[in-house]
């Protein structure tokens, strides 16, 4: 499961901005893949601070 949790920035880098690219309007995808990523550091500094400390290797 670490190893997951490490692995996710790269499918994040990957996924994310694949998924802001389908907007129609350029500047509102570019937003979109800013606000998804400012999310996912959120969530995986999160994880990484509590969650990680209580997984087993």
């Amino acid at each position: 499961m670490k190893k997951f949790l490490l692995l996710s920035v790269l499918y994040a880098l990957i996924v994310l901005p694949s998924v802001a690219a389908r907007e129609r309007h350029p500047a509102r995808g570019v937003k979109k893949a800013i606000l998804m990523m400012v999310i996912f550091n959120l969530c995986y500094a999160f994880a990484v601070l509590v969650i990680w400390p209580q997984m087993d290797d």
